[in-house]
């Protein structure tokens, strides 16, 4: 039995609250008496819309019959007036027919708005037309004045209907108003206790996060022999046992992946350079003549192989990026220009292309990797070469801005279509490529560019380069700038 309340005692004490059960708890207490307000006033707002909505029904229909009745009793003027002079039988039918409907129109806008002070006013003009018509129907009054009495009231419903329509609008506005600022006082007085509750579950699981991040961001550089030691609630704990057991094991991944790209790569250039070996001596016709045809498939397994020798490469240049570990050395621009003019020179002859450089930067080494920098100048140019045409050029523009190396590589190419974006860095990725590109790669050049980036901690953006061709966008920041020996 003592054995058993220790354990229990023991429990209680590691205890440890539950991320899901504190959220939740604060996420009511904090949600609550918004979701509260927030129903009421939909609610009354709802409310509010539908007497909007019946007052703009009612006014634009009694005002569309209003205007309606108005333009039918000029027109029964001027009919009747005509018919004064023109005595014509099929007129007079026609001004009894208008009579007839004016009426009912007026009836139609007692129907519209039953209210009593539009029933009063209404009323009033079917008085007024019943008398008109008795004088000038049944009596055959023939006197203008007679069209006086409902001109004049005509004339003042008109203005009375206006009035009547702005107050009733003015009013529906005045209510909305009020509520919305009752909304907003509601609110208001919330948002303390909201941001009180809200706050303290963000502020004790912050700390823990931190620390979380911190971990994840050493993993994602590579050091895989930091201790992980993480404290809290249990989920947090769990985590952080997780995240050991996954450094290990990419550990272990990365020994094996790097230990099998070095012996693959190795394996290839022998059978590669015999492959290589044997076609230049059946194309030199070392071992007897060929025919066309014969030329033509020892062209293509030519090309086959020399794509195959930048495969190799381009994972030798992708290995080494997955290794290098913090290498930081000094670049002097003038120096790696001059490199990589040398290392293009045969290929931009033959295409009768051009690399074209716009060097901003201060007479000054960098302290970055210039192995990384030139190899991503590299793979940049020759992917912008590569999708470029004859006798076009790629340029670069080396900038320094805010202890930030910014680099911007354009090609007058045919461009990468939006969907491709958030693949063309992923490896082995080949584009659909236009139809006058004719050289493939070994779809590592731009993972080899983003590889890069990431190890130096910079940021990398792709975008159009109008009117036609990418932009490559990047920035890296810089620890300390060194003058020029």
């Amino acid at each position: 039995m003592p054995t058993t309340m220790a354990e229990k005692y023991k429990t209680m004490l590691n205890w440890r609250p539950n991320l899901i059960g504190q959220f939740v708890i604060s996420m009511l207490l904090s949600l609550l008496p918004l979701s509260l307000v927030v129903i009421v006033f939909l609610n009354a707002l709802n409310k509010q819309l539908d007497v909007t909505q019946l007052i703009v029904s009612n006014n634009y229909q009694v005002t569309k019959s209003f205007n309606a009745l108005k333009q039918e009793l000029n027109s029964l003027e001027r009919a009747t007036r005509q018919n004064w002079v023109l005595k014509s039988e099929s007129l007079d039918k026609l001004i009894v027919d208008k009579w007839q409907s004016s009426l009912q129109s007026v009836d139609e806008l007692t129907l519209i708005n039953a209210s009593q002070d539009h029933s009063a006013q209404w009323q009033r003009l079917s008085k007024t037309l019943q008398a008109a018509h008795v004088q000038l129907v049944e009596e055959k009054q023939e006197q203008a004045e007679l069209f006086m009495p409902i001109s004049d009231l005509m004339a003042e419903l008109t203005l009375w209907l206006r009035d009547k329509n702005e107050t009733q609008i003015t009013d529906n506005k005045n209510e909305l108003t009020s509520l919305q600022t009752s909304f907003i006082n509601w609110l208001v007085a919330l948002i303390p206790l909201t941001l009180i509750v809200g706050g303290g579950f963000l502020w004790r699981i912050s700390g823990r996060l931190k620390g979380l991040t911190s971990i994840i961001d050493k993993l994602g550089q590579g050091h895989w022999q930091q201790k992980i030691s993480v404290k809290g609630s249990a989920e947090l704990v769990e985590l952080g046992n997780k995240l050991q057991w996954v450094q290990e094991q990419l550990h272990v991944l990365e020994q094996q992946k790097d230990t099998f790209l070095r012996h693959v790569t190795h394996e290839l250039k022998t059978p590669l350079a015999s492959m290589v070996e044997g076609t230049d001596l059946l194309a030199d016709e070392i071992v007897g003549p060929i025919t066309d045809e014969q030329k033509a498939v020892l062209e293509l397994i030519a090309q086959s192989m020399v794509r195959l020798r930048t495969m190799i490469d381009s994972l030798l240049s992708y290995n080494a990026i997955r290794t290098s570990k913090d290498s930081l050395s000094e670049v002097e621009f003038t120096y790696l220009i001059n490199k990589i003019n040398s290392h293009f020179e045969h290929r931009l002859g033959a295409r009768e292309q051009a690399i074209k450089w716009q060097n901003h930067l201060p007479n000054k080494t960098l302290a970055l990797p210039s192995e990384l920098i030139e190899m991503i100048l590299i793979q940049l140019i020759s992917n912008g070469l590569k999708f470029s045409e004859d006798k076009q050029s790629v340029t670069i523009n080396l900038a320094l801005e805010q202890n930030q190396l910014c680099i911007a590589v354009t090609d007058e190419g045919c461009g990468i279509k939006e969907q491709e974006k958030t693949q063309i860095f992923s490896a082995f990725y080949q584009g659909k490529h236009s139809k006058n590109v004719t050289l493939q790669g070994s779809g590592l050049g731009l993972t080899i560019v983003k590889e890069s980036v990431e190890q130096l901690r910079g940021q990398l953006v792709v975008e159009h380069n109008e009117p036609k061709g990418c932009l490559f966008l990047i920035k890296i920041p810089i620890t300390t700038i060194q003058g020029v020996n």
